[in-house]
């Protein structure tokens, strides 16, 4: 097998399609999108059997000296909020018997782990999609794993079955602000949505995990059947909203967004259940209400939901663990100054 760049949009693309593993954040917009307003420049690896296409390995690198990174996709909280991507395979790769599959598995992993070292990148992290969780051959190689979950409906069942087995405290919330009349829009403008979305965050603490709203603004555009934003207004006032996106033919996911402005209506599990019920009319078989972690997943675990494993890979060098340590000293120093951290706790 051989790895090479690829700077052909339309066969990238027409693999993403085909591809178990392909999803909208694997193709070839989404990701120029990321490149173009952002510090990381975009690598478009395949992987070839002779002439045949099995692989497209999507990575991106920057260097913030003195290290140097090489992601698939960006760390979340760096805000191109992809929340999966790695390798995607030829269909073929999935039909074949266990040890031919995993000898196609460990050949692509030699070639592409072969291409990371000539990089010979500091951290180096990927985020594999949604049931994809043969990565053996990372870990036989010194990576270190992580198992992580999503939460999925399962858009194949009943409105009744998926109904019931909501919580009976979710399924009154919803009914109770149903006798408020909700008006749902579904619409490309993601104004409002940002307007609510973006003062979350300092209320956290943290910083909006969000490249630019101009970022937003332009995957939106380039993608209006694939992303819709659903604004929710109670009075003609905007309750909450979010955008959604269809991840693959089958799959249709939360993105970004449900923060509610209205603290004394349960508006998020309404617009929950009205995107369960528009899902499952356009023929999607998964809602994807994406990962948690232990502040958000008793809110998810109301909606009776399956919990779908995919995995992270990392490398991270001595160098990378030096400035990290580095970094967690000069913070504790400086909220030492600053009177933060009271000089009894030393």
């Amino acid at each position: 097998m051989t790895v090479e760049l690829l700077e052909d949009k339309k066969r990238w693309d027409q693999f993403v399609e085909t591809s178990p593993q392909g999803l909208l954040f694997h193709k070839w917009d989404f990701l120029k999108t990321v490149e173009r307003h952002s510090k990381y420049q975009f690598l478009p690896y395949c992987v070839y059997s002779g002439e045949e296409l099995r692989c497209i390995f999507p990575f991106f690198i920057w260097r913030d000296r003195p290290l140097t990174y090489l992601c698939s996709p960006p760390p979340a909280h760096l805000g191109t909020q992809i929340p999966y991507l790695g390798p995607a395979f030829d269909p073929s790769v999935q039909a074949l018997k266990a040890t031919a599959k995993e000898k196609v598995l460990n050949q692509v992993t030699d070639e592409v782990c072969r291409e990371i070292d000539r990089i010979a990148p500091n951290f180096v992290s990927i985020a594999t999609v949604p049931n994809f969780i043969d990565v053996r051959s990372f870990i036989w190689k010194g990576y270190r794993e992580h198992l992580s979950f999503t939460f999925t409906i399962d858009l194949e069942k009943s409105l009744d079955e998926i109904w019931a087995s909501f919580t009976k405290h979710c399924r009154q919330a919803i009914k109770y602000v149903r006798a408020h009349s909700p008006e749902i829009q579904q619409t490309n403008d993601v104004s409002a949505l940002l307007d609510i979305w973006r003062p979350r965050f300092p209320e956290l603490g943290v910083q909006v995990p969000l490249l630019s709203d101009r970022y937003l603004k332009e995957l939106v555009a380039a993608f209006p059947q694939d992303v819709t934003v659903y604004n929710l207004s109670i009075d003609g006032k905007l309750a909450t909203a979010a955008a959604c996106c269809a991840m693959q033919k089958e799959r249709y996911g939360y993105w970004i967004g449900l923060v509610n402005a209205r603290k004394d209506l349960p508006v998020n599990e309404y617009l929950v259940w009205e995107v369960v019920r528009r899902a499952k009319s356009e023929g999607f078989k998964k809602l994807d209400l994406g990962e948690g972690d232990a502040r958000v997943s008793p809110y998810k675990a109301k909606f009776d939901p399956v919990l779908e494993p995919f995995c992270f890979v990392e490398r991270i060098d001595t160098l990378v663990k030096t400035v990290n340590f580095a970094w967690k000293r000069l913070s504790w120093a400086k909220k030492l100054v600053s009177g933060a951290i009271p000089r009894a706790h030393l």
